[in-house]
């Protein structure tokens, strides 16, 4: 009998009806947004307007190009993604960041500085200033500076996400340039990417890195020549080690010895607990602080009534209701299932809803950064007590004992929250899936 496949559950036809459930999220919010902006640019001449792909304003200009007045005014309609200050699908942030700017034009107009040289971009090619962008107009901190705030017109600055991409994705890259006080150049960004390690971020730099000298000005740079071939990395992640549930289970009786922490209050409890969940069912770290069915029933986003994992009677299996990498969905297949009983897992220390009560009326944004935090403890933990491999090689050797075991991959691709769009051998998932 086959299984209905509902959203979020790993399965490609599930995963096509999540992002289904998310666009019309995102087209409700843009609906709600746009109409908001009627009545925020009533009294406005700039207004805003969309097409199929892109939001963009329009006026009536008595300014002509060269900014001498006009008798008669002529119609201005240009897209936002043309003045160079992110992107404007149709979404709510986009609209957002589409009425300040219609509302920064605004206020000039009506205070007669309005300046065609302020958007060169919206200017026909014939007329538009040469070299309008040049690297020497500013330093290296100024350009980043820019840079950033251009950033954040597409992202959402109360994304915890967002924030930590814009540290770890693009600012670690430009901490490498050694003088910021220096104007940007050809030889100073080649010098960072052709200095960056030999490791699988090397390629990343080199992309972060070109966007930023594209973006002062440096429109034909191109570090390609420092790219490196899968062949040419030299530093290179440790392969995960093959582990036996005998060995699991051997590092997980040793938790209570680990008293020791520094001085500070161990909360091993709380890190074997954990650690026997990620065991049992293969989460990614951050998928065990994000259990929604842990004491109380909860009805998911497929419309299914998850009863509590910590009730026995009406959940015997253990099924679990999580969210990963900003999916939910449901992890029903600990394995092996009699390690629910040898682990104790249904007993959740109380360090756990300690830490959930602690974090339930911060904002979003702290919200999301004490969970990085609380797994940043977790994995010093590990290692200060030597342990001999990660506690994300546990959701390794779920996927391959899974494997061995002979569940079907798409069993244990739906459990891992993986999308399986085609059969593959077990052989072949086992080894190249993105564990």
């Amino acid at each position: 009998m086959s299984e209905k496949i509902t959203p979020n559950d790993g399965s490609y036809l599930g995963a096509k009806k999540s992002q289904a459930i998310k666009a019309k999220k995102i087209q409700q919010d843009f609906e709600i947004a746009w109409e908001n902006q009627r009545g925020l640019l009533k009294k406005n001449t700039v207004k805003l307007y969309k097409d199929k792909s892109a939001i963009g304003i329009q006026w009536q200009s008595y300014i002509d190009w060269d900014n001498t007045k006009l008798i008669e005014p002529k119609r201005v309609k240009r897209t936002l993604n043309a003045l160079g200050r992110g992107r404007f699908p149709h979404t709510a942030n986009a609209v957002n960041n589409a009425v300040a700017i219609a509302q920064e034009i605004e206020k000039k107009i009506v205070a007669e500085s309005f300046s065609w040289l302020d958007y060169p971009q919206w200017m026909p090619k014939t007329v538009r200033p040469v070299d309008e962008v040049k690297p020497e107009d500013k330093t290296i901190t100024q350009w980043i500076e820019e840079y950033e705030a251009y950033y954040w017109l597409s992202r959402d600055k109360k994304d915890y996400r967002d924030d930590a991409n814009w540290k770890k994705g693009y600012l670690r890259y430009f901490n490498r340039i050694k003088d910021w006080s220096k104007f940007p150049s050809k030889e100073i960004f080649d010098d960072v990417c052709m200095n960056h390690p030999k490791s699988v971020k090397r390629n990343e730099c080199c992309t972060r890195i070109k966007y930023l000298a594209q973006f002062c000005g440096l429109t034909d740079y191109d570090p390609k020549d420092f790219r490196l071939t899968k062949s040419q990395i030299k530093v290179k992640a440790k392969a995960k080690r093959e582990l036996t549930d005998t060995e699991v289970e051997a590092w997980f009786n040793k938790f209570p010895m680990m008293t020791n922490n520094n001085g500070k209050p161990s909360q091993w409890q709380l890190w074997q607990w954990m650690y026997g969940m990620q065991a049992a069912y293969g989460f990614r770290n951050h998928e065990t602080l994000n259990i929604y069915n842990l004491d109380q029933e909860y009805r998911g986003e497929d419309g299914r009534l998850y009863p509590a994992f910590t009730d026995s009677v009406n959940n015997p299996r253990g099924i679990i209701y999580t969210e990963g990498k900003g999916v939910k969905r449901a992890a029903f297949l600990p394995h092996p299932l009699r390690w629910l009983n040898d682990f104790n897992l249904r007993n959740v220390p109380s360090e756990y809803f300690l830490f959930q009560s602690d974090i339930s009326s911060m904002s979003d944004f702290d919200k999301a950064k004490a969970k990085v935090m609380k797994l940043h403890s977790y994995g010093n933990f590990l290692r200060e007590h030597e342990f001999t491999f990660t506690a994300y090689n546990l959701r390794h050797h779920y996927n391959v004992k899974s494997h061995h075991a002979g569940i079907p991959a798409s069993i244990i691709a739906k459990n891992l929250g993986h999308t399986l769009a085609t059969p593959i051998p077990p052989k072949d998932y086992r080894t190249k899936s993105q564990i």
